[in-house]
């Protein structure tokens, strides 16, 4: 009888344990720290593939690298603040790079233009020969702030500060 109970309750927790791998984040795309107040993985919050499915949006831009007229795909800035919840004193996000370097808009920019941080660039996923898997666009009403240096490529993580 101890025997069987005990079965029981291995395989029991061993189904949860398989739930719960179930529901993990997948791999991250992106990383969102600072000064947050929604988190969904400990500290931070994570943008995985699932993410970018879900909240994406498809927009032109036209890009001063790759040409005119590009159809990008991903998540707009503006959209992003509104999950991650940034603290009232928060004023700057930074996109950070693989290499480390670090470009910063002012959140206010942020939710006034439609810059986005895309996946996707004409229905194909961005590689990393042209800037992915994630990088940022800047809708032409924009381009006067954020000049065509600011077009970052091969964005890792998200500083909110």
């Amino acid at each position: 009888m101890k025997k069987s109970l005990y079965l029981i309750l291995v395989l029991a927790l061993f189904a949860g344990m398989l739930a719960a791998c179930g529901q993990k984040t997948g791999d991250a795309l992106l990383t969102v720290k600072g000064s947050i107040g929604k988190t969904n993985s400990g500290s931070n919050y994570v943008l995985d593939q699932a993410a970018f499915d879900e909240k994406s949006v498809e927009l032109t831009y036209n890009d001063p690298w790759m040409g005119d007229g590009l159809k990008y795909k991903g998540i707009l800035l503006k959209d992003l603040i509104a999950m991650v919840e940034p603290a009232s004193d928060a004023t700057t996000i930074s996109l950070v790079a693989t290499d480390g370097k670090a470009f910063d808009i002012a959140i206010s920019d942020a939710e006034m233009y439609d810059i986005m941080l895309p996946r996707w660039v004409d229905g194909a996923l961005l590689t990393e020969e042209n800037g992915g898997p994630v990088k940022v666009a800047y809708p032409d009403d924009a381009k006067a702030i954020y000049p065509d240096e600011q077009w970052a490529w091969w964005i890792v993580s998200i500083d909110i500060k």
